[in-house]
C-alpha cells in the first residue's frame, strides 16, 4: 500500500508491464548452481558467491552491465548468486522470469535488506502510476524520462533533434549484438595468429 492505494508489485504485474511471460526454470538454474565448483557456501551449504576472476571476458562484460544497471554494486570482485544466474541465463539463452526477479528485488528493498538504497525506482514509479497514484510536489524525480519501454506507457513527445531512447529489451539486444560482434572479431584475430 502506498499513500492509501494498493500498488501491485507482483511478478505477474511486472511481467504484464514488460509483456514478458512467467517462466519456471528453477530446475536448470538449480543444476547450474550445483555444478559450479568454485562457490563459497553458506552455513546451510547454499551458494553465496565466487571469485570474479573465474569469468570469461564475455561473462565479465555481462557482469559489469548487470552490476551497473540491474543490480548496482560498488565492485565485481565476487559474483553473487543473483548476478551469476543472470549471466548464466544470458549466455545460455535459458529463459528467465524477469518479473519474479524484479519483484523479489523490490520486496527486499522495501523490507530494508539492501545497503545501497532503492533498486528499480523507475519501475516502482510506473507501477504507482498504473495504480492512479499521483505524484506529490515534494516527490523526488530521479530521472526525467522513464526507463519503461514506450509500448508499456503513454507516448512521449521527443524533440526532433533527440532520438528516442531505447527500451531495456532493445538496449540489451543491441549490447548482445555488439558483444557477439566483438567475439567474432576476437576469433578472427586469433585465427590469423
Amino acid at each position: 500500500m502506498v499513500r492509501g492505494k494498493n500498488v501491485n508489485f507482483s511478478a505477474r504485474a511486472i511481467n504484464s508491464l514488460f509483456d514478458t511471460p512467467t517462466i519456471n526454470t528453477s530446475g536448470k538454474l538449480q543444476e547450474f548452481l550445483e555444478d559450479h565448483p568454485s562457490w563459497t557456501l553458506s552455513r546451510l551449504n547454499e551458494p553465496i558467491h565466487f571469485s570474479g576472476t573465474k569469468l570469461t571476458v564475455v561473462a565479465d562484460n555481462w557482469l559489469r552491465f548487470i552490476s551497473a544497471r540491474l543490480l548496482p554494486t560498488k565492485h565485481t570482485f565476487e559474483v553473487t548468486r543473483k548476478r551469476a544466474i543472470m549471466i548464466f541465463t544470458i549466455l545460455t539463452d535459458v529463459l528467465f522470469d524477469i518479473g519474479c526477479f524484479l519483484h523479489k528485488s523490490i520486496w527486499k528493498s522495501a523490507m530494508g535488506g539492501l545497503t545501497v538504497g532503492l533498486y528499480h525506482p523507475s519501475l516502482i514509479t510506473e507501477l504507482c502510476a498504473r495504480a492512479d497514484l499521483e505524484r506529490q510536489p515534494d516527490d523526488e524525480l530521479l530521472q526525467h524520462v522513464s526507463m519503461i519501454p514506450g509500448r508499456a506507457r503513454a507516448p512521449v513527445q521527443f524533440r526532433q533533434r533527440q532520438p528516442p531512447q531505447l527500451g531495456l529489451e532493445e538496449w540489451v539486444d543491441r549490447l548482445a549484438d555488439e558483444v557477439h560482434h566483438l567475439q567474432l572479431q576476437q576469433e578472427q584475430q586469433f585465427a590469423y595468429q
